[in-house]
């Protein structure tokens, strides 16, 4: 006798009871890209601006974020065919630690969007990994937090 697998039952019935996207659903997903679009630009600027340890760790951010976004424009061209997420937007510059600071704050709200939408029938799996990629940026943030240089009187801020 065949072995059932509950998450693969659990995914099927989501998958059943899935509805169609709605208008306001789309652009929530929207909305989400725009934050993370916001975080890639400022994770860019630092990887840009940092180099050794910190610029990679930065680098590793933007990667990240980029994938994020993959993962939205993906959803909203499945899930009502248009891509109308902006193709770049521009972030005001600030110094690392300042921008690092506001970026562990949107990070965590990020995760907690994610997981919010865990349960979506369609793309749950995929806010689950979003989710835990954003957790893993919130330790990537502290740490590339605790490793910049000290700013010296002067000198402009990640140089």
């Amino acid at each position: 006798m065949e072995q059932r697998d509950p998450s693969v039952e659990r995914q099927v019935w989501q998958r059943v009871f899935a509805r169609p996207q709605t208008r306001e659903e789309g652009d929530a997903l929207r909305m989400l890209a725009l934050g993370v679009m916001e975080a890639a630009e400022d994770y860019r600027r630092l990887a840009n601006s940092l180099t050794g340890k910190p610029g990679e760790l930065a680098r590793r951010l933007w990667e990240g974020e980029r994938e994020n976004l993959a993962c939205l424009r993906g959803m909203a061209l499945l899930s009502d065919g248009k891509d109308t997420f902006p193709r770049q937007i521009r972030t005001p510059a600030a110094p690392p630690e300042k921008l690092l600071r506001k970026s562990f704050y949107r990070t965590r709200r990020a995760m907690t969007e994610y997981a919010a939408r865990m349960l979506d029938g369609e793309f749950g799996e995929v806010f689950r990994k979003m989710s835990q990629r954003e957790g893993e940026h919130c330790a990537l943030i502290l740490q590339l937090l605790g490793q910049l240089p000290p700013e010296e009187p002067g000198r402009p801020a990640g140089k």
